[in-house]
């Protein structure tokens, strides 16, 4: 049986069709293991990241499964979203047969090359109705904690795809799908209360403790707790108070202007009061600018309005009254939306003075320092407060506690902590998403869909719908046109849809339960299965959806549906498969295909090449030359394995007495190498245990290539030992593994059930050790050795090693000398 790998995995495959050789007990969770790879947008063209995603996922859960554990590796789709939507636009075909059709290429076509031990049992469709039906009732669920709410708004929105974008979706000012500029928009829109749980979100970052540690670093940048003080400066003229955030209290003494950020809501009443097509016009212009833009920009702008606020404490004040501004470096939904500008003390406030030519105030001395006067640059460290009133010659510490207590009392102000994260903006103008369960009525008001209503089902789109190049809700009479449930009078639904990462932030939930039609999961079943135990994605995931999926998850433990509070044990990040050094991507005519690669080269191939040289949770360049010496080594393995088996098929493996087997060297090789492979594949640590099966095998085919002459009892140690190597490397090299197992081991023989090989003990550790002899000093021959032979012992080998005797013939030895353990001198004349 020669390797060809197409005849080889074809034949695999097509038994893997026949069979459910990966199928999952969800009610046999004694000893589980959960892996799961984030499951993928359908576009219908998997790419390298999948690869490398799902093949990690896999030599999870195929090492797990040999290992005892009853194993759960699902597979789904992430169907809802916009990139559906605009291709079915772009080549006028429904969204939903769209999304259908390149399901079914995704999964017959391309993700079965690899043979990845996906429970298809458990599949699961966002764009389905069994699907959706449940995430509309989590948003139920969410509007009955008073966790939902719709408010009007400053939103991000994107001008390419017409829709709200959450804050996490914008990166570096743009649209997280196509790039596009970031702008913002006053509208109504459904947000989700995750601010509630920022608190719970950061403090639980510590029990992050096998997450990637960039991933936490993500999160904690992102959600980014601070701690400082809420202060009030009343606006009498407007009866209005501007609150700022700072965590420096101590210099509010420096205060020269308020800053408040275009998206503010007082710049309205300014206008309204004060009217003025200057201030209009910044503020258009500003709002026009991504956040990035603001916040990165080296020039400062802003504008002066007529309006004044009052210092808290105006009596110490050297400014009783300071102008109001507007700076479009203030962020509306950053803090509070406005600062205090305090030049002597921030350098951001510095540069802002300087450009508007504002007052600067000293107001905190360095340590034993004395006043500068005139401040040529901020001094922005702690340090002791002067030209302060009562709190002058406090130290910083004590002055941030001391004035931040005199706020409270004065009701100007208060302790706080406040966090970043804001509140997730869930609806979206599109079509192709989950309807939001919400009707509207001009006698009841806003109306939840009631639960026995559920799903609210998207209407069908028609090619005419499509034809103005989008699509949404709005354009569908029929779906909008309703009866209130309340008071059965005409209503109107919402034609919003929910953001995609919703959808994508309770399926590992489902996963397990995924035929239950009277809820979304049964809640015990769940609590034995979670968190999951090994989840793999990319880290541009970290800031959207595992936020998303922890908030989720600590929600509905709140809401008493799961025990846990935490979805996930082990995150795993892997890298960016590129090329020529450059992300892959058409413009730059550097795709490699996998369907391609799989055709030319194998699966195994593919998923060993994938693996190698470069830890999997780092960037990797794709390299042709090591993908076609990948398929060599496994061509090689494959031949001479077979070539030997198809000698011994008569004789039975067996472990029989090892002690009387004629290659003692190679049980050390085989077991103490499978012992080192267990252990890497229990730290992940895959791109080590691609190496160590290459020595597995070296060792391996050692012996095989010069098994002659051999008796049964040694040829049925042989076979037995081999089929130990096959099922161990069969966690990388499943075809390979399998097919040489179902030939010379019998063909009902299903690799993913076999058991991980029993590891002989006494093999682990040799009782011999290697050591150099060096003669005058150099190194001229290595010789094996007791680990505690004495001299003489040590000595004696090394004069009778053939190395030795070739290079002393003919000489004098002057001198031997043997180091324990470490080696042997021998000084030698002519």
């Amino acid at each position: 049986m020669n390797y060809d790998h197409r005849e080889v995995e074809g034949k695999i495959l097509a038994g893997q069709k026949k069979g459910h050789d990966f199928f999952c007990d969800v009610n046999n969770s004694q000893k589980k293991f959960y892996s799961l790879g984030m499951f993928p947008y359908p576009s219908g063209n998997a790419h390298m990241g999948h690869v490398l995603v799902y093949t990690l996922s896999d030599i999870k859960a195929r090492f797990k499964k040999l290992k005892g554990h009853e194993v759960l590796h699902p597979m789904g789709w992430d169907a809802f979203g916009l990139p559906a939507e605009n291709a079915a636009i772009k080549h006028k075909v429904r969204p939903d047969s769209w999304t259908v059709s390149n399901i079914a290429k995704m999964k017959n076509e391309q993700l079965s090359g690899e043979g990845w031990s996906f429970d298809w049992d458990k599949e699961l469709n966002t764009s389905s109705p069994e699907y959706y039906r449940w995430t509309q009732w989590l948003f139920l669920e969410m509007l009955k904690a008073n966790m939902a709410y719709k408010k009007a708004g400053y939103v991000n929105w994107c001008p390419v795809d017409q829709t709200v974008l959450a804050n996490e979706q914008v990166i570096n000012g743009c649209c997280y799908r196509d790039g596009a500029a970031v702008e913002k928009r006053l509208m109504d829109q459904w947000f989700f209360k995750i601010t509630a749980y920022a608190p719970k979100l950061w403090d639980d970052l510590d029990k992050l403790t096998h997450w990637a540690t960039e991933a936490v670093a993500v999160q904690r940048n992102w959600i980014n707790k601070n701690i400082g003080s809420n202060i009030d400066f009343k606006v009498k003229e407007l009866d209005e108070t501007i609150r700022v955030f700072t965590t420096r209290a101590d210099t509010l003494f420096g205060v020269c202007a308020v800053v408040i950020a275009p998206e503010h809501p007082l710049v309205q009443k300014i206008l309204a009061k004060h009217p003025s097509p200057e201030i209009k016009s910044y503020v258009e212009t500003a709002l026009k600018k991504s956040q990035v833009e603001r916040m990165q920009s080296k020039e400062k702008t802003g504008i002066k309005t007529a309006v004044k606020c009052q210092h808290p404490f105006p009596e110490f004040a050297t400014a009783k009254e300071v102008n109001v501004w507007i700076g479009d470096y203030v962020i509306g939904d950053y803090g509070t939306g406005a600062v205090m500008c305090v030049p002597g003390h921030d350098t951001r406030d510095f540069e802002f003075a300087q450009k508007f030519n504002l007052p600067v105030y000293e107001v905190i001395l360095p340590k034993n320092h004395t006043s500068q006067g005139s401040l040529k640059e901020p001094f922005t460290e702690l340090g002791t407060l002067v030209n302060s009133g009562p709190y002058s010659n406090l130290s910083s510490q004590q002055a941030i506690e001391k004035i931040t207590h005199d706020l409270v009392a004065r009701g100007h102000g208060e302790a706080t902590t406040t966090f970043q994260l804001r509140d997730w903006s869930v609806g979206r103008q599109r079509f192709w998403g989950c309807p939001i369960p919400i009707i509207y009525c001009d006698k009841c008001g806003t109306v939840p869909v009631p639960e026995k209503d559920l799903p609210v089902v998207l209407p069908i789109a028609r090619d005419s719908d499509m034809e103005d190049g989008i699509l949404n809700l709005r354009q569908f009479k029929d779906f909008i046109n309703t009866k209130c449930p309340t008071c059965h009078g005409p209503a109107k639904r919402e034609t919003d849809t929910l953001d995609t990462f919703l959808c994508s932030s309770w399926y590992a939930f489902r996963f397990i339960d995924n035929k239950n039609a009277q809820k979304p999961f049964d809640s015990a079943r769940v609590n034995k299965w979670m968190p999951v135990d090994f989840y793999v994605g990319g880290i541009e995931h970290a800031a959207q959806h595992m936020i998303y999926f922890r908030f989720i998850t600590k929600f509905l433990k709140d809401r008493g549906y799961v025990n846990f509070d935490e979805p996930v044990d082990y995150f795993f990040c892997n890298g960016m498969v590129g090329k020529d050094g450059a992300k892959m991507s058409k413009s730059k005519g550097n795709i490699v295909v996998p369907t391609e690669i799989i055709e030319n080269y194998g699966g195994d191939a593919l998923r060993f090449y994938i693996l190698s040289d470069t830890p999997a949770e780092l960037d990797r360049d794709w390299d042709d030359k090591g993908i076609k010496a990948k398929q060599e080594f496994i061509k090689k393995n494959f031949n001479n394995l077979s070539a030997y088996l198809s000698t011994v098929t008569n004789i039975k493996p067996n472990r029989g007495d090892l002690s009387k087997f004629k290659y003692q060297e190679l049980l050390f090789d085989l077991f103490g190498g499978l012992a080192q492979l267990e252990e890497q594949l229990e730290k992940n640590l895959f791109n080590n245990a691609v190496a160590k099966v290459h020595e597995l095998s070296n060792s391996l085919l050692r012996i095989v290539n010069t098994a002659k002459d051999l008796a049964d009892s040694d040829h049925a140690t042989l076979k037995s030992l081999i089929e130990d190597y096959l099922v161990s490397i069969g966690v990388l090299l499943p075809f390979t593994a399998e097919a040489l197992l179902k030939e010379y081991f019998g063909e009902t023989r299903c690799l993913y059930k076999s058991t991980w090989p029993i590891i002989e003990k006494q093999y682990l550790v040799r009782d011999t050790i290697n050591i150099a002899v060096q003669i005058n000093g150099k190194k001229r021959a290595l010789i094996e050795i007791k680990k505690n032979a004495s001299e003489t012992e040590a000595l004696t080998v090394a004069m009778n090693d053939a190395d030795v005797q070739r290079n002393i013939e003919g000489k004098t030895v002057i001198k031997k000398i043997y180091v324990p353990g470490k080696i042997v001198n021998i000084v030698i004349k002519d």
